[in-house]
């Protein structure tokens, strides 16, 4: 008897004794967490951002307004160093900066997220797109999904950005498929989709990193480049080339990441602030960048470059031919065929409301 009831008071004793413990642990745990929110909202946040546009250029230039914007609004709380004009490396660099925390958020073409979520590069496919509606709408419907894809890869998705169409520059007059045979053409080093474009319409695609190009250019390396007009004269590749396609190959758009681990760390006012003013910023950069890509060709026009005829019936339907020759080559490697039917659906619907 004696023995059961020290028994019973041993039980009694541990249930007391574990629950005092339960307690403790968790008026730890709860001064721990209000502490860190605590901290988090009084800190400050300089998001560390790079891209490889130049200092000066309408992308480096909107980003600088944003980062006033952002300091303002916030009392200084949440703020961009901005890292231009390659600066801190091509994309594939900063992308490995970014990974070990050295850089948090950067404005990546698609070679740069090729290396992250490789079916973002469907927006690149060439003579894809017909106007700036069209990559809108397949935006509109893909945005959800590239959001979610993003994050399983350890990035928060911030917004698309604009890029712009895409002409190739170079030495010789191109006007249909033929003429790209034979060419020298540079291709972002690391770009699946630029490679297989270019070796597909029958050129020898040269490899380089972006920063190389202009030196390559002068050692005749390669004879043709590929850029979005602004971008040609903001890098002064049109100065080097005689010629520029009178279409687009292309339509390229880009992507705002941060590194996820610290966005979490950014307290939820900051983070309404900061994605708000972002997305404000992009579409009014999207609205500046149509307009100047009028004035970039016209400038070109005046420095000697001279733009070929745009391609007539036959052209437009080889130029169709090789797209589909590219997508379906890309399929499995880089998309699935399941969302390329997707992106097609999505572009007939909107051509068949215009």
């Amino acid at each position: 008897m004696i023995f059961l009831t020290g028994l019973s008071y041993m039980k009694r004793y541990k249930l007391v004794f574990f629950k005092s413990l339960y307690c403790l642990v968790i008026l730890v745990l709860g001064i721990f967490f209000l502490n860190n929110k605590t901290y988090c909202a009084d800190k400050t946040f300089i998001i560390k951002f790079a891209t490889v546009a130049p200092d000066g250029s309408i992308w480096v230039n909107y980003m600088r307004d944003l980062d006033k914007r952002l300091r303002l609004k916030s009392q200084g709380k949440i703020g961009f160093r901005i890292y231009a004009g390659g600066i801190a490396g091509d994309e594939l660099d900063v992308l490995k900066k970014i990974r070990i925390g050295q850089i948090h958020c950067a404005a990546f073409s698609g070679v740069g997220i090729n290396e992250i979520l490789p079916i973002w590069r469907i927006m690149d496919l060439p003579f894809l797109f017909k106007n700036s509606d069209e990559v809108k709408a397949v935006h509109r419907e893909l945005d959800i999904l590239f959001k979610e894809e993003f994050r399983k890869k350890g990035f928060e998705y911030i917004t698309w950005a604009e890029v712009g169409d895409v002409y190739l520059f170079s030495k010789k007059e191109i006007k249909n498929r033929n003429d790209f045979k034979g060419l020298k053409i540079w291709t972002w080093s690391g770009d699946p989709v630029s490679k297989k474009t270019f070796t597909m319409m029958g050129s020898i695609p040269i490899s380089l990193s972006i920063t190389d190009v202009t030196t390559a250019i002068n050692t005749n390396m390669i004879d043709t480049v590929y850029a979005p007009p602004i971008g040609a004269l903001s890098m002064q590749w049109n100065d080097r080339m005689s010629h520029m396609t009178g279409f687009p190959i292309a339509h390229s758009t880009g992507a705002i990441l941060i590194s996820k681990e610290y966005f979490d760390n950014i307290p939820e006012d900051l983070i309404k602030l900061f994605n708000n003013e972002v997305k404000i910023s992009m579409t009014e950069l999207s609205s500046a960048l149509n307009k100047q890509a009028d004035e970039s060709i016209k400038i070109i026009v005046q420095k000697g470059v001279k733009i070929s005829d745009h391609p007539g019936p036959k052209e437009v339907a080889e130029f169709n031919e090789l797209h589909n020759e590219i997508a379906n080559s890309l399929i499995g490697e880089i998309f699935p065929d399941t969302l390329l039917l997707k992106v097609n659906n999505i572009l007939h619907k909107e051509r068949s409301t215009n």
